[in-house]
This record gives C-alpha cells, sequence and structure tokens, in this order.
C-alpha cells in the first residue's frame, strides 16, 4: 500500500511540478499542490496505514475509524495538530510536528483524534513544585485553561480520546514524542520526493 502511494504521489508530482531533469533543486511546487506531499508524508506515519508495531485488531480499528469519520475528523486522524502556549501570551500558536517546537518554556496541547496530550516543558513543570510561587499560579492557570479546552474537544468526539497530562522527559512524554519524532524527517521525505519526481 505505501510503495502503491508513493508511486502516485511521484506521477501526480511530475505531472503538476516544473523542474529540470537531474536538478532536485528545480522543483517547484504550483500553489494549489503545495501541501500534498506534507499531507503524504503525515498519511504514511499515521496508524491508518502503518501497521508496525501494532496489532491486527489496532490496525483494524483504526482503518475503520477513518472511513466512518467526517472530512476533519478524518484529516485529524491522519496530520494532528499541535498548539503551543506560552505564560503571559494570551493565546496559543500553531506548531509544527517536529522536535524544536517542544521547548521548556512552552506547554503543548498535541490533538491526534484519539489522544489529546498536554505536555508541559521542563522549566513550567519545574515553575509548577514551586507552591506559592507567582509563576507557580500562573503556570497552573495556564495548565488548567489548556486541560479545559482539551476536555472541551474530547466532550464533542465519540469515540471519546484518551486524555494524557505530562511533563516533557516524563514516561508519558511518548505521546508527544512518537508525534514529533518521525524516523524521517520531513525534509529528508522532500528531497526524496523532489529527487524521485527529477529522474
Amino acid at each position: 500500500m505505501l510503495r502503491w502511494i508513493d508511486r502516485l504521489l511521484i506521477k501526480t508530482m511530475k505531472t503538476l511540478c516544473a523542474y529540470s531533469k537531474g536538478d532536485p533543486g528545480s522543483v517547484a511546487l504550483p500553489p494549489a499542490a503545495g501541501i500534498v506531499p506534507g499531507f503524504v508524508f503525515h498519511l504514511r506515519r499515521s496508524p491508518v496505514l502503518r501497521t508496525s508495531g501494532a496489532s491486527p485488531d489496532r490496525t483494524t480499528f483504526f482503518r475503520l475509524l477513518a472511513s466512518t469519520l467526517d472530512t476533519f475528523s478524518s484529516l485529524l486522524l491522519v496530520q494532528p495538530t499541535l498548539r503551543g502556549f506560552r505564560v503571559g501570551s494570551g493565546g496559543s500558536a500553531p506548531l509544527p510536528l517536529e522536535p524544536t517546537s517542544v521547548t521548556p518554556d512552552r506547554l503543548l496541547l498535541l490533538d491526534s483524534f484519539t489522544q489529546l496530550v498536554v505536555c508541559k516543558g521542563g522549566a513550567l513543570a519545574l515553575a509548577a513544585r514551586s507552591p506559592g510561587s507567582p509563576p507557580a499560579e500562573e503556570v497552573q492557570q495556564l495548565t488548567d485553561a489548556v486541560a479545559a479546552e482539551a476536555a472541551a474537544l474530547g466532550a464533542a468526539r465519540f469515540p471519546a480520546p484518551l486524555l494524557i497530562e505530562c511533563e516533557q522527559g516524563s514516561s508519558k512524554a511518548r505521546y508527544l514524542a512518537q508525534k514529533v519524532n518521525p524516523d524521517v524527517p520531513l525534509s529528508a521525505f522532500l528531497q526524496g520526493l523532489y529527487r524521485a519526481i527529477v529522474e
């Protein structure tokens, strides 16, 4: 299945892109197709297609779930969203699913449809352990607000997602790490794609 998707992506990109034969740096994606390679990258990594390390029951569950969800929920299952919150910033910022998004001064909310992960950065977790100090109160208010937002997202879904609260570097942070630490980074995937397009 993955090879078929790769061949289809290469064939489609060869048709849509402008490039010079033999020069991967010359590949120019049209604006309308700019998100396609990234989406296919996440599709290949999603539990809908990836079967390694998963039981047949889990694989079947994700495939059945993807076939019954609406478009937005299916996209969320394939390509999770990651948002970052900072103390005093007053809002969230969308972040790429990359290891550089995980910083000690940021609280993260990862939404993969079946899991909602609220992860405190190391510095925030340390500040929260100092009870009574102003930074601890601000961190607790931010954590409570993000946890309430995650609970509201979960309440509107069926099946209900697993809500995971963790700190950077803790054992539960592996749920976040598996989404932001791909086996092959997006940049390497795109380089390989561009080389295949110009062959």
